[in-house]
């Protein structure tokens, strides 16, 4: 079955995003991939609405915001404000950032949603027993665990939780559920997706609908019973409704809804397409028309998480290479049916070998050959019919791996074309052929500027600076996709650029301090100060003393064995008598004091800010102090580039996100 649009109207929306944390990588995938498929139909024409946000309710929030000492409030505001940092870095075109903490639209949707479930009967009260995993917030099946422990959180411990709660009856619904997506009613992409939940459905029981403010407080509470909150499926899910004015707004909320296309990640895809399909049903309301559900973006083959250490900062990233550079990996790096793997030593050789050489090289030397001997203009086109019949073909196949959102083969294609492109100009040399027939060359570039300017459009949704720059160097704008084509002649280029440039050009920078971990063998009250102590560090080729003002904040028996981070070059000074030969980095947020440490590293090994090298020239204190190394989420940060070592991220004790290190 085709999937039917409306005309205009295309409804899009991410999964929302728990800001208990830092956004990762896999963050930065899923709205990259929603912000391709968004500016795709925009070419197409169709009036796209792209929603995206964050669940600022449950217990992991709850739980971070105690542990670092925070307002809830001002703990998710501080953490929303990244998750929007990097979306305005990775230039995403969205419309509506939508919070579950929004009282106004959001509140008001998911109060309406519950009370619709209660109408038809859906919902009723018992006592339940059942494992919960903390890191899903989702009770979970035996069946569902590997070893006892949940697939998506294995350093979590499982809770055995009893209590009495709400229950929706997905039950009654499941069938019709089944219906709807065997049929492609409701569209599953990929197939693969689509077989494991009728697998899911085929036994889906009812569903936990509420957590007691015992063990939940945070949250929306149930309407007519103040001892209950919603649980994540009435709460979170119906983002998707209240974003666009269920409730608050039934004349935009009726334009707009149903979902054009909802993307989220495997691990939550039974929830939207059991339990959101089921719930919609129940409402009265119609089902989305398609679920896009992509894998998890993996590093060196294993999933990323926090307690292995393999994290990859997407600030860092775009930073190293480029945004556009950064975009055309990620939107490259997921089959559609499978993991993806994120390399940096992969990034680079596709940056260098396919963006650089090959879409790169192609524009660039076509429009500079044009300004050159042409002064800018091209004029009639050279009638190749099997070049112009091939580039033809690849378009439409780029439209339907597009609309597939089969990204990589996407990216293959468009890449075949500008691969065509230089053959073709080295094939017919041009620079060669001048000296002979001046009018046929400038037909072949003429051609040759129609192949860029329909790349240009073709690569816009996943790189839209590098298409923005490629139109004014075309001197062309505004170009959606019924421009395509090679009727473009008579016209006059601007002044070539260089679109993007290789890896190896971006200056490595230096980071001008030496970090160490040291292990704490001994700590002696200073003899001339109270409120300094006198430690005896190992660095493992060496031993070291060192002056700190820690006394206040930490025992002599809490220091004792820490393996903590010291700066080794810096000038060795005299503190109340006593030499420090080196400084030990703690986190100052004007009230407390708090360590930098590791567990898992051995003594004497390297600490840097990732991507950058450490260097070991005397520095002064007044220098070291110009450096700005904040924390945040119990990490230190240098311009987004967080302090690791081989093994693990670096951990700041006790002090307060904003915190000075130092």
């Amino acid at each position: 079955m085709v999937v039917k649009f409306d005309k205009k109207k295309f409804y899009i929306t991410t999964a929302i995003a728990y800001p208990n944390s830092r956004p990762h990588l896999g963050h930065a995938l899923e709205i990259i991939q929603a912000d391709v498929v968004t500016r795709f139909y925009k070419l197409l024409g169709k009036d796209v609405f792209f929603q995206t946000g964050t669940d600022d309710h449950g217990m992991k929030n709850w739980q971070s915001a105690q542990k670092e000492g925070k307002d809830i409030i001002e703990f998710l505001d501080a953490n929303v404000s990244v998750f929007k940092d990097l979306y305005k870095k990775l230039n995403i075109s969205y419309d509506n950032f939508i919070r579950t903490t929004d009282k106004k639209a959001h509140y008001l949707g998911a109060i309406k949603l519950w009370k619709e479930l209660v109408k038809t009967g859906d919902i009723y009260k018992k006592n339940y027993k059942g494992l919960y995993c903390n890191g899903c917030e989702v009770f979970k099946t035996e069946k569902e665990l590997k070893n006892g422990k949940c697939p998506n959180h294995p350093t979590h411990d499982i809770e055995v939780v009893e209590e009495e709660n709400y229950f929706f009856r997905l039950s009654k619904y499941k069938e019709e559920v089944i219906k709807q997506i065997r049929s492609d009613e409701y569209k599953i992409i990929p197939e693969i997706r689509k077989n494991e939940i009728l697998s899911f459905l085929k036994t889906a029981k009812d569903i936990s609908f509420s957590r007691p403010k015992t063990s939940l407080s945070w949250g929306i509470p149930v309407p007519g019973d103040e001892s209950q909150v919603m649980y994540v499926w009435c709460d979170a899910l119906s983002n998707y409704i209240t974003g666009i004015g269920y409730e608050s707004d039934e004349k935009r909320f009726k334009q707009i809804w149903p979902a054009d296309i909802h993307i989220i990640g495997k691990d939550i895809l039974r929830f939207h397409a059991a339990f959101w399909s089921a719930l919609l049903i129940s409402a009265k309301l119609k089902l989305p028309k398609q679920l896009f559900v992509h894998g998890f973006i993996l590093s060196k083959g294993s999933k990323m998480s926090k307690s292995t250490g393999n994290i990859i900062d997407p600030f860092e990233q775009i930073e190293k290479y480029g945004l556009d550079q950064f975009r055309f990996y990620i939107a490259g790096a997921m089959p559609i049916d499978g993991d993806g793997d994120y390399s940096e030593d992969v990034v680079r050789e596709r940056i260098n070998n396919e963006l650089v050489s090959n879409l790169g090289n192609f524009c660039y030397r076509v429009i500079s050959f044009v300004n050159k001997n042409f002064n800018g203009e091209i004029k009639d086109i050279d009638k190749n019919k099997k070049i112009i019949d091939n580039i033809g073909k690849k378009i439409n196949e780029i439209k339907k791996h597009y609309s597939e959102f089969n990204f990589n083969l996407t990216l293959n294609e468009i890449l075949s074309i500008s691969d065509i492109g230089n053959k073709y100009f080295q094939e017919n040399e041009p620079w060669a052929l001048i000296k002979k027939d001046r009018k046929k060359v400038q037909e072949i570039c003429s051609l040759c500027v129609n192949i860029a300017k329909n790349l240009s459009i073709l690569i816009q949704p996943i790189m839209p600076d590098f298409s923005e720059e490629l139109h004014k160097q075309l001197k062309l704008k505004n170009l959606k996709w019924k421009d395509m084509g090679f009727e473009l002649k008579n016209h006059k280029i601007g002044k070539e650029k260089i679109l993007v440039k290789k890896v190896e050009d971006v200056t490595e920078e230096l980071f001008p301090l030496n970090l160490k971990i040291a292990q704490i063998n001994e700590v002696k009250d200073h003899p001339n100060a109270d409120k300094l102590y006198v430690l005896q560090v190992d660095l493992e080729n060496e031993k070291r003393q060192l002056v700190a003002g820690l006394k206040e904040h930490y025992t002599k028996e809490q220091l004792k064995n820490k393996k903590v981070i010291v700066m080794t070059n810096i000038k060795y000074a005299k503190l109340r008598g006593i030499e420090s030969q080196g400084m030990l980095l703690a986190g100052d947020d004007g009230k407390d004091l708090g360590i930098l440490t590791v567990k898992k590293s051995k003594t004497g090994s390297d600490v840097f800010f990732s991507g950058l090298k450490n260097l070991d020239k005397e520095i002064s204190f007044e220098n070291f102090q110009k450096l700005k190394i904040t924390v945040n989420d119990g990490k230190a940060y240098y311009k987004h580039l967080e302090l690791k070592t081989a093994e693990e991220t670096v951990k700041v004790e006790k002090v307060k996100d904003g915190a000075r290190v130092g």
